[in-house]
């Protein structure tokens, strides 16, 4: 039977900012983990930013030659971005946000060899814009997962779906207005002169407690912003 949607709920927990991250900590999970040897260890998102929520990932970025892989036994809130320095280089050049997210915004925790900090200065020197195009189609996909989920009835999995759905829109709109987008966090506030709608949805998103009904009108504005930003792609080929 399909849920009812227009009944609110059990509320979602408010999130709040600010939560503190342990570098240190990080370098020692990361040593236990086997990952001794990386010479480059980032902190990128939002605990590079000083705006991560209670409910955020600590996200690390971890580069070698090799894009050696390894899993945490006990990665508790910490979530790991592995890659090899040369695939990390191919993703900038491709125009993925991440890479020059990172460069530009993360905190290095560990630079050995002195590679990020070159990077960086040549990032600085000559920087890359992200292509806001392919976040259409993250987009949508998520926005697909987070419907079948509410159908279900499971209200938090379907909030979480519409979450990064709402954040690669975010992204697409900011990038395409020529404006860098910052830690997710910080996206509501850098979206209020272009989208108040789309910065009150995911401000209501990270910090809010929406419900089932709610949740569907959010899906609504999406697919109409999805719409806009498709049309405005395939125009411009």
């Amino acid at each position: 039977m399909e849920p009812n949607v227009s009944s609110p709920g059990p509320a979602r927990p408010r999130h709040r900012g600010n939560v503190p991250v342990d570098k240190d900590a990080i370098l020692q999970t990361l040593f236990r983990a086997g990952l001794g040897h990386v010479s480059t260890v980032v902190l990128v998102g939002s605990a590079a930013r000083d705006t991560r929520t209670s409910c955020s990932d600590v996200d690390v970025l971890v580069l070698d030659e090799e894009g050696t892989r390894l899993t945490l036994a006990r990665p508790g809130d910490t979530h790991l971005q592995q890659d090899s320095r040369s695939r990390f280089l191919k993703r900038l050049n491709d125009g993925d946000d991440y890479p020059a997210w990172a460069l530009r915004l993360g905190v290095p925790l560990r630079d050995a060899d002195g590679w990020w900090a070159k990077q960086c200065a040549l990032e600085r020197s000559k920087p890359h814009w992200p292509d806001w195009r392919p976040k259409v189609d993250y987009a949508r996909k998520r926005l697909t997962f987070a419907a079948e989920l509410l159908k279900t009835g499971d209200v938090d999995a379907s909030a979480e779906e519409l979450l990064l759905a709402t954040s690669h829109i975010a992204r697409a709109v900011l990038l395409r207005a020529g404006e860098f987008p910052l830690s997710r966090p910080e996206l509501p506030h850098q979206l209020q002169g272009l989208d108040t709608d789309l910065a009150e949805q995911l401000r209501e998103l990270i910090f809010g407690d929406a419900h089932a009904g709610a949740l569907k009108c959010m899906m609504s504005l999406l697919r109409a912003r999805l719409a806009e930003l498709a049309a405005v792609r395939d125009a411009d080929g």
